[in-house]
């Protein structure tokens, strides 16, 4: 209890009084600190990422089958019986998550016994899911034959489960209130406050997380982290340009037992992520490269995304990011969701990176 008024304190010393810290709708993180505290194992992998669907494949088959060893768990029906796979897509067609990536992810679960039926895909946007090249014209909102959820579907948010901050919301998010609920006042001020979940993250399924990395000045880098938490949930524009609140959200909210306790693994995407000027796409700062990170830890993953977007800024000439300048590793921490900088990397991609 002591830890959780200093971590307070200390939010709000950052933060300024309009940023107080933020609580749970039905969510206590003092109840559930005991878990929490035991810090995840942090070993990361790197593998090689492929041409087609069938390269990236075979490269997370071998992944995988050590990740399962070193984490004493097996991906199959019987452990996880749904899985939902969030993607990013929020700057697709020049910035997302690798169709052949994701392809192989889904190879790789109907290898183990997966049907259909019981691995689903998830972002937030609509546009951006089309934009993607996940939603097909066709309307079925089908892809690899698997169901593709945003948030235009009734059933995304979770009812009942949200995030409230006193923050008020972005101006976009303000008029779709006013537009819905043109007469009461009282109800659009108490809902531009929250910030609601996604269904899918507490009902039954476990998550898988595509991730793409940008550098971002508030969050320090907008990676595997971010995209399960504020690239999931609605209102979350009103957290971006905050250098405290963006990263104390992303941690509060993976730091929810219900969410934290669901994921399998994260992957984060590098056959094309940002270095500069994030928080929309920009080519000119793009870079390349033939491998992935995998970790059952996102913290970890942006740790790892955080020093090769550093070691690529200085070659580009560009200020490297303190790593004290970014409160997002610093808050995982303290909520008990592992120590970044303890990361432990396999390279299996026999790349020097």
């Amino acid at each position: 209890m002591v830890v959780l008024i200093i971590i307070s304190l200390l939010i709000c010393i950052f933060a300024g009084a309009e940023n107080a810290p933020s609580i749970y709708q039905r969510h206590d993180i003092n109840q559930t600190r005991g878990n929490l505290n035991k810090l995840s194992k942090l070993t990361s992998y790197i593998g090689a990422s492929g041409a087609d669907s069938e390269q990236y494949f075979e490269s997370l088959s071998k992944v995988l089958l050590v990740f399962e060893e070193d984490h004493s768990l097996n991906i199959n029906p019987t452990a996880y019986p749904k899985i939902a796979i969030k993607v990013e897509t929020g700057f697709a067609p020049g910035l997302q998550t690798s169709k052949f990536l994701l392809e192989g992810v889904i190879k790789f679960l109907e290898w183990r016994g997966y049907g259909k039926e019981n691995v689903i895909i998830f972002d937030k946007d609509k546009d951006g899911l089309e934009r993607a090249g996940f939603l097909p014209d066709d309307g079925a909102e089908i892809y690899q034959g698997h169901r593709v959820f945003h948030s235009m579907h009734e059933n995304y948010f979770m009812q009942g489960w949200f995030h409230d901050s006193p923050l008020p919301p972005s101006s976009f998010d303000r008029a779709k209130l006013i537009l819905k609920f043109p007469s009461d006042a009282q109800y659009r001020f108490q809902e531009e406050r929250k910030s609601y979940l996604p269904a899918m993250l507490f009902k039954d399924s476990y998550w898988i997380n595509l991730a793409v990395p940008m550098d971002d000045v508030f969050l320090g880098v907008d990676g595997a982290a971010s995209n399960i938490s504020l690239g999931a949930v609605n209102n979350s524009a009103r957290f971006l340009q905050k250098k405290t609140m963006a990263p104390a959200t992303v941690a509060e909210i993976l730091a929810i037992p219900e969410i934290w306790e669901k994921r399998i693994f994260s992957i984060l995407d590098l056959s094309s992520y940002q270095i500069a000027n994030g928080q929309r796409f920009d080519s000119k700062y793009t870079e390349k490269n033939t491998c992935f990170f995998l970790s059952k830890n996102p913290f970890a993953l942006d740790y790892l995304a955080w020093k090769l977007i550093n070691q690529k800024r200085v070659e580009r000439k560009l200020r490297m990011r303190v790593l004290n300048d970014s409160l997002l590793f610093k808050y995982a921490e303290e909520l008990g969701l592992g120590s970044p900088q303890k990361t432990i990397v396999k390279n299996m991609s026999h790349q020097n990176l």
